[in-house]
């Protein structure tokens, strides 16, 4: 049986890395330009972002909702989570999300905000600039549930708001996500899958573009422990195929010590700035309650400063 575990892990890892490598090879061209609200491609959680970002399998807490909606039926109490990512070129984006058990599944409610550092406007009479300062920026809310359909499978669904502001103009759009999280019996072996950001184009102005489709696989296994253990490793390996860019893939890991103190590592392949990724992460429980600080740092080119982000949840 572990053999027979193994290989399936091994298999699904191999079709992800070749699904992956096929799109570097005939796909030279990166389609950028092709989508709109792209702060929604921007990893909001410190914890997935330290893993690089190979986390559609990992998720279980509140910041599943960004993620992947089915692993927010891990959550058996309140859980909220709050994020800062200090972005590139004075930009930040702050997310927050709250889940909790509702009816047959878990319910769950997610909010991010994208600030682009103000600029000053210039004009052709005035290429120096005008003295008034020009506002933009990204928001995006979002409701989401969580269901088990067997013991082993569980189903997500999310519908988001998105809008964004460039001085006085505004484009807004809903879109979806679906989502699902299997676990196949041999250890904690998750196979996951993530269709995020479907919907109908968008109109700014007087014209239109696509919403960042995007569409996860990912697994992951613990390979020594299992969660509560006093050593904990688990490897993660995801696909991501995106509307406008080549296609995507992510490795990570994560080891936990005594449940209270974890060391992450990830790579991202096929990014234009980024690529190793690490972080920390802490966790405190008190009676059922459980607090937790995350910590990520991303390496990007040498044009931009790395960005930082630091994550705080918990549950009641």
């Amino acid at each position: 049986m572990r053999r027979k575990g193994l290989v399936i892990f091994g298999m699904v890892g191999l079709l992800s890395f070749v699904l992956a490598t096929r799109g570097w090879a005939r796909n030279d061209f990166k389609r950028l330009g092709k989508a709109g609200f792209t702060f929604l491609e921007i990893s909001p959680a410190a914890r997935a972002a330290a893993m690089g970002d190979a986390y559609t399998a990992i998720s279980n807490d509140a910041y599943a909702i960004f993620y992947n909606p089915a692993g927010l039926t891990h959550v058996q109490n309140l859980e909220y989570g709050f994020s800062l990512t200090n972005w590139i070129v004075g930009s930040k984006l702050m997310s927050a999300a709250v889940a909790h058990p509702f009816g047959r599944g878990v319910l769950g409610i997610s909010f991010i905000s994208f600030a682009p550092a103000e600029f000053e406007e210039t004009t052709i009479v005035q290429p120096e600039g005008t003295g008034r300062m020009v506002h933009v920026g990204d928001l995006a809310a979002a409701v989401a549930y969580g269901v088990h359909l067997t013991d082993r499978l569980s189903f997500g669904f999310k519908t988001q708001y998105v809008e964004e502001t460039l001085d006085q103009d505004k484009a807004k759009g809903w879109l979806v996500d679906f989502s699902t999280y299997y676990y196949t019996g041999f250890r904690d072996l998750v196979i996951a899958m993530a269709m995020k950001n479907f919907g109908p184009d968008v109109k700014y102005l007087s014209e239109k573009f696509k919403l960042p489709l995007y569409f996860n696989i990912n697994t992951a296994i613990s390979v020594i422990g299992r969660e509560g253990s006093p050593v904990q490793l688990t490897l993660s390996t995801e696909s991501a195929f995106a509307t406008d860019y080549r296609d995507r893939y992510h490795v990570g890991a994560e080891l936990w010590l005594l449940d209270k103190l974890a060391l992450r590592g990830g790579y991202k392949f096929n990014y234009d700035t980024e690529d190793y990724t690490f972080g920390l992460g802490f966790r405190m429980r008190f009676g059922g309650r459980k607090i937790t600080l995350d910590i990520a740092y991303s390496n990007f080119s040498s044009y931009f400063n790395a960005p930082l982000r630091f994550s705080l949840g918990g549950s009641f």
